[in-house]
């Protein structure tokens, strides 16, 4: 499965570049009302959805909705090790056997 154009950039930008996290998802969601917001949101519904904001979702444009379905799917087609990897919090509660 391929990404459109819009949600490849936006989930590139709701990847950490910096730091020990480097190449995982960021701790937090980027600023509200940005496409990399919703790619954030899409993403951690499937690698850890207690991080997804309900209201977020809700209050998306059509736009963002758009891009957050996609990267879901994206995510969801992903091997489960991987998704796990994406989140450093999942993966630190799998490691513990708790998840």
């Amino acid at each position: 499965m391929t990404l459109s154009e819009t949600a490849k950039a936006a989930l590139q930008q709701a990847i950490a570049t910096k730091g020990p996290r480097k190449g995982l998802l960021k701790a937090s969601a980027p600023p509200s009302g940005s496409m990399a917001y919703a790619a954030w949101q899409g993403a951690m519904m499937a690698c850890n959805a207690y991080k997804v904001s309900i209201g977020g979702v809700m209050f998306m444009s059509q736009e963002q909705r758009a891009v957050f379905r996609e990267v879901e799917a994206f995510c969801d087609a992903l091997p489960r090790e991987t998704r796990i990897k994406l989140d450093r919090d999942r993966a630190a509660l799998e490691s513990l056997g708790v998840w």
